[in-house]
């Protein structure tokens, strides 16, 4: 923003759009496409997974990079349970606001916490996993054990 002060009075101002979110744009101009990954688990630290996969497909499809099928899969499932531990953590954070205090909450985030257990064992964070990588994921472990016990807490219409 470029402002024209004349003491404490402001006389002029010119705001500059385009540093959205902790300024990830000027950021981005300053290093590589992959030094940019971990800026997207900044922008929602409830969607780090997903955040990631957004930008890692953005640059694979400008690069014509092919991505290995099983590397797919996981990334499906990985922003399937963001999208679980997002919507938990909604379920209790709404019953909280309609006066369920504490409670509903708590059981929102013990089951949340399952399932960033399983994004650390991948990535060793819990909420800004700087997980995938262009044309896959950092590490490829066997996860689907760990993702079925994690979904057996889950109800079917999740």
């Amino acid at each position: 923003m470029n402002v024209a002060l004349e003491g404490e009075i402001v006389r002029e101002l010119k705001p500059v759009f385009g540093y959205l979110h902790r300024n990830h744009e000027k950021i981005g101009e300053n290093t590589s496409y992959l030094g940019s990954m971990p800026y997207t688990d900044r922008l929602d630290y409830f969607c780090s997974m997903t955040n990631n996969w957004a930008y890692a497909l953005s640059v694979e499809k400008l690069a014509g990079i092919e991505i290995p099928e099983r590397a797919e899969y996981l990334r499906i499932i990985l922003a399937e349970l963001t999208r679980l531990q997002n919507h938990v953590s909604l379920l209790g954070f709404l019953l909280n606001d309609m006066g369920a205090w504490g409670t509903p909450l708590m059981y929102a985030f013990r089951e949340r916490e399952k399932i960033l257990d399983l994004f650390e064992s991948l990535s060793g964070s819990r909420m800004m996993c700087d997980y995938m990588r262009f044309g896959g994921c950092r590490v490829d472990p066997s996860v689907a054990r760990v993702c079925e016990e994690n979904c057996r807490y889950f109800p079917a219409f999740c």
